[in-house]
């Protein structure tokens, strides 16, 4: 009795043809995400898209909570503020700036005025906001001028630099 094997080449192809067959007998479906529009490109809305980033940060900042707040913010982001100085946010800990917010539990902000220019996948946010705040019993508004650049990373707008300054 005289044994026949497949040439190795044969029994790849035939492996090839039996697993693309067997592929087609699942049922789950793989979804694909497609890549977010350049802004330059045709329907996108970045300023859309920024405006909503400016209002999710007003949001968190409003609603006391550090944990939003700095996901809105991308690894190594810089934070330099009158008060406050900061090495890039990445790593676990969370950074005094955002700690902060829990012993304020009055704060509050809000958006005066502001200039936004896009520049591709990068952002530039300037303009005057106030902040309120108890003191002593006291409704005290602070006003402030604020530069925030943005980067769009993966869809969404991220802050990368935040330099808030009394205003005069």
């Amino acid at each position: 009795m005289t044994r026949r094997f497949l040439h190795p080449a044969a029994l790849a192809g035939l492996t090839v043809l039996l697993l693309s067959s067997l592929g087609g007998c699942t049922t789950s479906r793989t979804v694909v995400v497609s890549a977010p529009r350049p802004c330059e490109q045709a329907g996108a809305d970045c300023m859309a898209d920024l405006m909503q980033a400016l209002q999710s940060w007003q949001a968190a900042y409003n609603e006391r909570d550090p944990a939003k707040l700095r996901l809105l913010y991308a690894p190594g982001a810089l934070i330099t503020d009158d008060d406050y100085s900061a090495v890039p946010l990445g790593g676990s800990a969370v950074p005094e700036f955002f700690d902060e917010m829990a012993r304020r539990p009055a704060a509050r902000m809000r958006w005066l005025i502001g200039n936004l220019t896009l520049f591709g996948e990068t952002a530039v946010r300037s303009g005057e906001c106030e902040f309120d705040d108890q003191i002593d019993g006291q409704l005290v508004t602070r006003p402030v001028r604020y530069s925030l650049a943005y980067q769009r990373i993966d869809g969404r707008w991220l802050i990368v630099l935040q330099h808030l300054t009394a205003r005069p």
